[in-house]
């Protein structure tokens, strides 16, 4: 958003914009030739040795950011923050001022004061306060303050009690912080309250902090060291949680690794016993019914693998060896034809095998 009077130019930018980012387009506001910038020699220029957090491109007129734009460290505390400079041109000189408005963003989380109604005993995370023993409904008990560095409504802050030993006994001021009891306290109350504060801006987003309140009901000081311990104690058993949550993933972690060892050894051992159980065994004694073993003063003299094909009543069958297993007698592939001459010879055979086999 840019405005221009009497020669100057106002642009409205938030805060922690990105570097590059344009602004505007400031040689148009003005009503600059842009193709005479450069010989213009149009730059931008600070006041003193200040910061410069803008630039302007001359080879189309655009106003960017040169550098982060942090409205709290720019302008601190104060309600309006604007970044002043000067656009300079010469040939002929010609000077423009420029201010662009920062506003703010809501970038900071809201943080407690030590600066309370009863100062605190350890004052950082935590603090302590004695409550007497007869303070009635609506006693002022303490007073929580936080501060946000953020500006405007982002700045605005609430009060709200998220836990209570005694969700019944206090209450808080929304806007004030104060801390205050809702009823009459009786006998019956325990001596140990706890609350937890939680303060939160206005900002979108909304941020948040939070502050633990230790209260002792008691008109005794000497009993405030039982308050420390307690605080020791809540430390303690939140170490007490980690210890065991680190303890149990170490033991997951040690089982696991354990079990995939014992897998893997498992594993190799039980394979090679399957390869031998799925083995089988065959007998030297045992021979297929389509092999035969020719001894004595048989022709055929070692074992061979053979097919037969004869037919009842064929003059003319084959006989062929598929396979032998003595490399110095016929081939597997020789098939032999046998005629009428030869016939009682190969029965003969053939019965003396069938003999062989039978008594095998």
């Amino acid at each position: 958003m840019a405005h221009t009077a009497n020669g100057d130019v106002g642009y409205s930018i938030p805060e922690e914009i990105k570097r590059g980012s344009v602004i505007g387009n400031i040689a148009k506001d003005l009503g600059l030739d842009v193709n005479r910038l450069s010989s213009r020699k149009a730059r931008i220029d600070t006041e003193g040795n200040r910061k410069r957090y803008c630039d302007i491109n001359l080879n189309n007129g655009d106003l960017t950011v040169a550098d982060r734009i942090d409205r709290e460290a720019l302008c601190k505390e104060r309600p309006s923050c604007v970044l002043n400079f000067e656009l300079v041109l010469e040939h002929p000189l010609e000077i423009h001022n420029v201010g662009i408005q920062i506003q703010d963003i809501n970038d900071n989380t809201p943080t407690f004061s030590k600066d309370i109604l009863y100062p605190s005993l350890d004052g950082n995370s935590f603090m302590t306060e004695m409550v007497p023993k007869a303070a009635q409904a609506g006693s002022l008990v303490s007073k929580v303050i936080a501060v946000d560095a953020d500006s405007g409504q982002n700045a605005w802050l609430s009060y709200h009690i998220i836990k209570a030993s005694d969700p019944g006994l206090f209450t808080i001021g929304v806007h004030s912080g104060e801390i205050r009891t809702q009823r009459d306290l009786s006998e019956s109350d325990s001596m140990k309250q706890n609350l937890i504060v939680s303060v939160r801006d206005n900002g979108q987003p909304s941020l948040s902090a939070t502050c633990a309140l230790y209260l002792l009901i008691s008109d005794n000081l000497a009993e405030v060291p039982e308050l420390k311990d307690m605080s020791h104690d809540e430390s303690s058993s939140k170490l007490t949680f980690y210890l065991i949550i680190a303890l149990v993933s170490v033991s997951t972690f040690f089982l696991t690794f354990i079990i995939i060892i014992l897998a893997v050894r498992f594993c190799r051992r039980r394979k090679p016993r399957l390869l031998f159980d799925g083995a089988v065994a065959i007998p030297s004694a045992y021979l297929p019914p389509n092999y035969a073993e020719v001894e004595g003063a048989g022709t055929l003299r070692s074992t061979y693998n053979y097919d037969a094909y004869l037919t009842t009543g064929s003059r003319t069958s084959d006989f062929k060896f598929v396979r032998s297993y003595n490399e110095g007698t016929l081939t597997s592939d020789m098939t032999l034809r046998k005629t009428q001459s030869a016939v009682d010879d190969l029965e003969g055979l053939d019965a003396d095998i069938n003999d062989s086999l039978q008594v095998r």
